[in-house]
């Protein structure tokens, strides 16, 4: 017979417990809900940036920017922001987090401090990158500050991440990539975020090693050392989404699966 499935919750388990109990007292000879077994946990799918989204995206962030003194500045260091998670697939709080010796123009690199598994690591930028912070650090000499951050607002107050989520929709809506959290089934198909760029940099780097004919398995551990994974096991979770067109198959089959039922 094939076991029966209800959702997960809480009394299923507490009767399953209690039946258990009853056979070792030998007050039952079996339990009732033994063939009843819990739904998997949701599966977890992550939003993925093309390569060509995330290059679309930016550019909305560019074409967005607001030219006022009191935004100009916030707004051209989000978009900094946006550009290291992007480009080199940090999480949201470390650029928010840089301070202006962090950052290193002749060697282009930047040293991210004690974040997520407090690990330091340093890390190398790509010189088009390196170009951008140049020009921040010279917009800010015609706003002088006191603040040490690198990327800041008018007046040197830190960069949060709430302004960051406002500037992150205005641009996706701009590009009509905000698109709402699916739930088909078990899987759950999460909607853009900023940290869908860092996820989508890890992606896109697999997929462009797998294009040069080399192995994504011995690149993992190079790569979980950028992005500042503890283990690179964690950095093989990645390999579950290969690109953003399997995504968006696997998310079509679900949608025409869950209709057929």
């Amino acid at each position: 017979m094939r076991s029966t499935r209800f959702p997960d919750e809480p009394i299923f388990r507490m009767i399953k417990i209690f039946s258990n109990y009853l056979i070792r007292k030998d007050l039952i000879l079996e339990n009732p809900l033994h063939e009843i077994t819990e739904l998997p946990e949701n599966q977890v799918i992550p939003f993925i940036f093309s390569a060509a989204e995330t290059d679309l995206f930016l550019r909305a962030v560019i074409k967005l920017m607001r030219t006022t003194e009191k935004f100009y500045l916030s707004d051209f260091s989000a978009y900094i922001a946006f550009l290291l998670m992007a480009r080199c697939g940090l999480r949201t709080s470390e650029p928010l987090n840089l301070l202006k010796t962090h950052y290193n123009p002749e060697e282009r690199t930047i040293y991210i401090e004690k974040t997520k598994f407090r690990k330091d690591r340093l890390i190398p930028i790509p010189k088009a990158i390196a170009h951008e912070i140049n020009n921040l650090l010279k917009v800010r000499r015609l706003f002088p500050d006191d603040s040490h951050f690198l990327l800041v607002k008018v007046k040197g107050e830190k960069l949060v991440r709430m302004f960051i989520n406002r500037r992150f929709i205005k641009a996706l809506t701009y590009i009509n990539l905000d698109q709402p959290r699916k739930i088909i089934g078990t899987t759950n198909f999460s909607k853009p975020s900023h940290h869908s760029l860092r996820h989508s940099f890890a992606v896109n780097t697999l997929k462009r090693i797998k294009q040069q004919g080399r192995s994504c398995q011995n690149a993992l551990p190079v790569l979980a050392s950028y992005m500042g994974h503890s283990k690179y096991k964690y950095t093989i979770y990645y390999l579950k989404v290969l690109d953003a067109e399997h995504r968006r198959q696997m998310l079509d089959f679900s949608i025409r699966r869950s209709e057929d039922v």
